[in-house]
């Protein structure tokens, strides 16, 4: 089976990772389960470079993409780096700066004299062209956080395989309204393919929401779009002689311009506008007793007559002739999106923009994703991720999170875990231990080293720890691995648990 796996990023000399550090993103192991993705998940508080993390994969891809399609203007990450990863049935690497180990003997301290910047790409342990280099699918990166750090382009077009699904409409701002745009046209592009339905669905259930998603615009300019004999002459009227139709208008609308450009690039799909118009007028429904109109779509319940039509419906907004649009949900009532609490919202609009751009052997990077989720559904977020996208095994997941909920959900055969620790500079540790099916206060104590009031673990060391020293034990191994994993924790002056360890430690001294 051809699979995309990170396999290990080596860094150094960066902004943010100064010292050498390595992620090992996938275990080596021949016993990977392909009934899901891959997922890595990566621990670590504020400040231990999670994110910027993220933002580095994504750069590195860039400049293979860059390089891979002779791109006039390349732009070269920061800092010296080793990534390797398998994809089909090969292995890849794209190292900066020779003189890493572990690539090809022959290539330390050679000088790199055309002017590549140490950029150099290799196939199964062969250098290659950057031409012949092969980079995933797509890079999907997802995030609900105003300040994330992923790359947001004013092009797409310049790096087409990655794909932004974050809150921020440009590298400054964000927004609800626009958020919720971007997640309808990802419905709108996706709507007629049954597994996305079949997703959506699963989606709505996992929140224990209703199978139902509507989506509703009001019409604007009424008189002259939704009427039963609109006509392209009459459609393209409006806009290049919009004083005649709008006489008090003193400035050319936005739209005019809208439609120059839709004119010039995509002329094709006005007839399929005025065709859509016309079945939309009949479609128009008033607010209760108010004259106000609009329409309504359930996504799980659309015409054939009009499934063809769906995707245009982004073309309308853009030419100012329907409203912003308005989701509606169901649980006990009918409610809109803006109603509904952050966790909801949030998860719907990420995991939706995730089922419209996926794709097979894809990167997927999602950042903190159990920001305003309930701990349910903190605690379920592995396995639906697992269920929703069982068909993309390919596929790799990163997610980076702060929530030991997350990590008794992780499944040994198809998942890694780091931890991520900052003291003066970052260091990286892989957690072997099977973490499936872990109390979430034996997660805080064993991965976090955070003990809680009453932690039962915490308790069972000590308890070993004071049973050892009591019976005047030789074991001194066992004695200083509890001294160890006590210590980890969080201990103030006055805390009776310093006692201990000084005790325990002087214990140790005496019997040397």
């Amino acid at each position: 089976m051809e699979i995309f796996r990170l396999k290990t990023l080596r860094v150094k000399d960066n902004v943010i990772f100064k010292k050498e550090i390595t992620f090992n993103f996938s275990q080596e192991s021949d016993s990977f389960s392909f009934e899901a993705p891959y997922i890595t998940l990566i621990l670590g508080a504020n400040g231990t470079g999670k994110s910027n993390l993220l933002k580095f994969l994504i750069e590195v891809f860039r400049l293979a993409y860059d390089k891979q399609t002779e791109a006039e203007n390349i732009y070269y990450p920061n800092g010296k780096y080793y990534l390797e990863y398998v994809l089909g049935n090969d292995n890849y690497t794209i190292l900066n700066t020779l003189g890493w180990e572990g690539v090809n003997e022959k290539q330390n301290n050679i000088e790199d004299d055309r002017g590549e910047k140490g950029i150099r790409f290799w196939k199964n342990g062969s250098e290659i062209p950057a031409t012949k280099i092969k980079i995933p699918e797509s890079i999907l990166a997802l995030s609900i956080m105003l300040t994330d750090k992923y790359l947001f382009l004013r092009n797409p077009e310049s790096y087409p395989i990655y794909k932004y699904l974050g809150v921020r409409r440009d590298n400054n701002t964000a927004g609800t309204r626009s958020f919720i745009g971007k997640t309808i046209d990802h419905i709108f592009a996706a709507s007629g393919n049954k597994e996305f339905l079949e997703s959506l669905g699963e989606t709505l259930s996992f929140l224990e929401l209703g199978n139902e998603f509507h989506i509703s615009y009001s019409p604007r300019y009424k008189q002259h779009f939704f009427i039963p004999d609109l006509t392209v002459k009459k459609f393209e009227d409006f806009f290049l002689d919009y004083k005649k139709h709008l006489p008090r208008r003193k400035t050319e609308p936005w739209s005019v311009a809208s439609f120059k450009h839709l004119k010039e690039t995509e002329p094709q799909i006005i007839p399929k506008l005025v065709e859509l118009l016309k079945h939309l007028s009949g479609q128009l429904e008033n607010y209760g007793s108010s004259r106000a109109q609009y329409f309504e779509f359930n996504i799980f319940d659309i015409k054939p007559s009009l499934q063809k039509l769906f995707p245009l419906l982004p073309y309308l907004h853009r030419l100012n002739i329907i409203s912003y649009p308005e989701i509606t949900l169901k649980k006990d009532r009918h409610y809109g999106i803006s109603e509904s609490s952050s966790g909801e919202y949030h998860f719907i609009s990420t995991i939706v923009g995730l089922l419209a751009t996926i794709t097979d052997k894809s990167l997927i990077l999602i950042d903190e994703p159990e920001i305003s989720l309930h701990p349910n559904w903190q605690m379920k977020y592995v396995a639906f991720l697992n269920k929703v996208f069982k068909k993309y095994n390919s596929a790799h997941f990163i997610i980076c999170s702060h929530s030991h909920f997350l990590v008794s959900d992780i499944k040994p055969e198809n998942s890694a875990i780091i931890s991520l620790k900052k003291e003066n500079e970052t260091t990286a540790t892989s957690i072997s231990a099977n973490t499936f099916g872990w109390s979430a206060e034996e997660v805080l104590y064993s991965v976090f080293n955070v003990r809680t009031v009453r932690n039962y673990f915490l308790e069972h060391d000590l308890t070993n720890l004071l049973g050892l020293i009591g019976q005047n034990s030789k074991d001194k191994k066992e004695i200083r691995k509890l001294i160890q994993r006590i210590e980890q924790m969080p201990v103030s002056d006055n805390d009776p648990l310093k006692e201990i360890i000084v005790e325990a430690k002087n214990f140790l001294d005496s019997n040397d």
